[in-house]
């Protein structure tokens, strides 16, 4: 056993979600965009493309940052992963993942609907080229996690991917969350990952208690915020 500042990106993808995000209750309003160069924020979904009645909220790179575990507050000691073979399926997709820096832009946003929500991330540079192969390696390395930190113990189980055709690459992975002990019992959810160039889009949903995602509902929303994306950055 190893402790490691890393957490599984999905499971933090999970905990974002069953977290609200931490966002605040800010409307979303991309950046301004112009002909020669539309923001990145303009390839995210519309608002009125998540369940009805959603509230949609701007997410932003302190967010992401505290959610994945790399806010400069955060105490690596304090978490611990197990068995081994999830240490190391981390540590190999950290290196396959590279230098965090290396990523150019990074725009997302939540869709909070009842105890539930959808999630979505675009991200240029950096990893997008290699974030579907290494997610797809790692769960088939990890199967099941349990994260031990102070807050208590999450075990995340991680379900049959499948490989919609989108973009250059794309996985989906269903994943459930159990809390042993904590004041609800867990929940699940469904991270999909879909590269295009240097472009990365990542999407996940997920709620709280024992009713899990539709994931036929899921692969058309993947495969919209994809074609949007496109239409709208290229």
């Amino acid at each position: 056993m190893r402790r490691t500042p890393l957490l599984l990106a999905a499971a933090a993808s999970t905990t974002l979600l069953l977290a609200g995000c931490g966002a605040g209750d800010t409307p979303v309003a991309p950046a301004a965009a112009t002909q020669e160069a539309p923001a990145l924020a303009e390839g995210l979904l519309p608002a009125d493309q998540f369940a009805p009645g959603a509230t949609v909220t701007a997410v932003t790179a302190d967010d992401l940052a505290a959610a994945l575990g790399a806010a400069p507050s955060h105490d690596p000691g304090r978490i611990t992963v197990t068995p081994q073979a999830c240490v190391d399926a981390l540590q190999v997709a950290r290196t396959a993942l590279g230098d965090p820096a290396d990523v150019d832009d990074v725009a997302g946003q939540y869709a909070r609907a009842g105890f539930g929500g959808t999630a979505e991330l675009l991200a240029t540079g950096g990893p997008a080229q290699t974030a579907v192969g290494t997610l797809v390696d790692a769960v088939a390395a990890c199967p099941t996690a349990t994260v031990d930190t102070a807050m208590g113990q999450a075990v995340v189980t991680f379900g049959a991917v499948t490989r919609p055709d989108l973009g250059d690459d794309a996985a989906v992975v269903p994943l459930t969350v159990t809390l042993p002990g904590g004041p609800v019992s867990g929940g699940s959810a469904l991270l999909g990952l879909v590269s295009d160039g240097d472009r990365l889009l990542g999407l996940a949903t997920g709620s709280i208690g024992t009713t899990a995602p539709d994931q036929a509902a899921f692969d058309t929303l993947l495969a919209a915020a994809q074609e949007h994306a496109a239409d709208t950055l290229g």
